[in-house]
């Protein structure tokens, strides 16, 4: 039998049962010509080349590995931002301090009449009512419970994309999700609270969260979990008393005056907000004036909209 010559013998490089690795690899080593074969069956994948360019095309494979690792790790390793407490406190504050001047009915003023969400006061113009309800409670039941959830969505996204976005997120995402209920229920809508204005915090912090796995590319399965759990949570907190039965279907209790389409739309307003901010977070971290508009807008708009609201009460 005739040895065959050293030109026409081929070395295993890599073994993985990983078929989209060996694609990407494979990608690499055509990009740098060098020229290899990928073989194997259901179980394996190996990639073969001439002995003469093993070397290089495993010194190409490891640099591409090292330089793919690195921006992932720099990805993950993000250092939360300080802060979170005092933010959360800031939120609970300025919640509990318009509910007692509500309940007191300060400066004359019918706050819940001239500031909760209209339907029909909306579509004739009065868009304040987005961000005042944002401020207001029922009752101090329907107060704590966003007390506490808006504090700890609050706090997480702050660690990630700082005070002034997530602020920006609360009020601005939290507005329109009230805009885009009005629009969608019509005339009819009655609703307050800070709810909206919670799960808009919940969904950017979903939509940033799944960026950042797409970024340093994770695998598919890690990449759907931030979404998975956003849509968990905001099913858990979001939908009120609703149950489904497999046998008579969804129900929901007679008294439960959850507004559902609210929390839907502010989750998917601030899954929007999220990811234009991480898309845009380096040109927004150059820009001193970027930041500056972040940091006031949120209370200059709340502010005036409580001046409108009772101005035109």
């Amino acid at each position: 039998m005739t040895e065959p010559s050293p030109e026409e013998v081929e070395v295993e490089i890599l073994r993985t049962r990983d078929v989209g690795l060996v694609k990407e690899l494979s990608l690499v080593l055509n990009s740098v010509g060098i020229r290899h074969r990928v073989v194997g069956n259901q179980h394996q994948q190996w990639i073969l080349t001439h002995p003469a360019q093993a070397q290089a095309a495993i010194a190409e494979l490891q640099n591409y590995h090292g330089e793919n690792l690195g921006r992932g790790q720099k990805e993950e390793r993000l250092v939360p931002k300080g802060g979170a407490v005092t933010q959360a406190l800031l939120w609970a504050t300025a919640l509990s301090l318009v509910h007692v001047l509500a309940q007191a009915g300060s400066f004359g003023l019918d706050w819940k009449r001239a500031g909760a969400v209209n339907g029909e006061a909306i579509r004739e113009g009065e868009l304040w009512r987005a961000v005042t309800a944002l401020t207001l409670h029922a009752d101090a039941e329907h107060l704590i419970s966003n007390l506490f959830f808006g504090a700890l969505f609050l706090g997480l996204l702050h660690q990630v994309v700082g005070a002034a976005r997530s602020w920006s997120v609360l009020v601005f995402a939290g507005a329109a999700g009230n805009l885009v209920n009005a629009l969608v229920v019509g005339d009819d809508l009655r609703s307050l609270g800070a709810s909206t204005a919670v799960f808009a915090a919940l969904g950017a912090l979903t939509a940033v969260q799944w960026s950042r796995k797409v970024e340093t590319r994770s695998g598919r399965a890690k990449r759907w979990i931030p979404l998975i759990a956003g849509v968990l949570l905001l099913g858990w907190n979001g939908m009120g008393g609703v149950s489904h039965d497999p046998w008579i279907g969804i129900q929901r209790p007679p008294d439960d005056n959850t507004d559902i389409g609210a929390h839907v739309a502010g989750f998917l307003c601030g899954l929007v907000a999220g990811a234009l901010l991480w898309r845009r977070r380096e040109w927004l971290d150059a820009s001193p004036l970027a930041q500056h508009l972040l940091a006031w807008a949120p209370p200059l708009t709340v502010i005036t909209a409580w001046g409108l609201a009772a101005t035109f009460r």
